[in-house]
């Protein structure tokens, strides 16, 4: 069987959680916890999450080519790279994401600390607050308190992911990797206090969410905690 070593909160890691669950592949999860390159080297053999195992024991991380992997280790499931997607979409939907990385993360360091396993770990949440705020440069309490800033200089891109699913139904007509992208990426935003995002994008990251059989929101109970 397959195991993925993952952080529940890590839009990563949700990235591959997607892809396992559309293809429908049976795996064992081993929930990590946030505590430095050190730590997650000691279980996984890698300095960064998500890891897979392999029936074999060989081991593999970087979200994107664990999923080229699976399309490659088994082939009777449904593709997300080639019969899925075209290049030209695929990088196009990349373009995309790269355009909002700063504006997004900004947007959810502050929400990610909703999930357990990191919001209610003190140590994971030292060394979360340290690499995130040295990243981003702001505290997360200051990041909270300017999102609807961020969130207004990212809305036209939003907008335009949301007309594109709204249209297809995903990013193109047939669930693909770069779906898998788009929701484990931006499912943060779900969490943001006070901002509603599009129904068409809500209701996209429902279809996707149903097409894997796979929730990405934290325990409804710890949803609206403050980091």
């Amino acid at each position: 069987m397959l195991t993925l070593i993952h952080f529940d909160f890590c839009p990563f890691c949700q990235r591959v959680r997607l892809a396992l669950g559309y293809k429908k592949l049976p795996f064992a999860e081993t929930p990590a916890r946030f505590y430095g390159p050190e730590h997650f080297c000691s279980i996984s053999g890698f300095e960064r999450l998500p890891v897979i195992v392999y029936p074999d024991g060989s081991r593999q991380s970087e979200s994107l080519e664990i999923i080229a992997e699976l399309d490659r280790r088994f082939p009777a499931t449904p593709p997300l790279h080639l019969g899925a997607i075209a290049a030209a979409d695929l990088e196009a939907a990349m373009a995309w994401r790269a355009r909002i990385s700063g504006m997004l993360f900004r947007l959810i360091a502050p929400t990610l600390p909703q999930y357990p396993g990191l919001g209610d770990d003190p140590r994971a949440m030292r060394y979360y607050r340290k690499r995130m705020e040295g990243w981003l440069g702001d505290t997360l309490e200051g990041l909270q308190a300017r999102r609807h800033l961020w969130y207004a200089s990212m809305e036209a891109d939003l907008h335009e992911i949301t007309d594109r699913v709204a249209r297809h139904g995903f990013y193109t007509p047939v669930l693909s990797v770069a779906d898998t992208l788009i929701t484990g990426d931006l499912t943060g935003l779900r969490l943001l206090e006070g901002i509603t995002l599009p129904p068409e994008l809500n209701a996209y990251f429902a279809r996707v969410e149903a097409a894997a059989g796979i929730s990405l929101l934290p325990d409804p109970l710890l949803q609206g905690q403050n980091p």
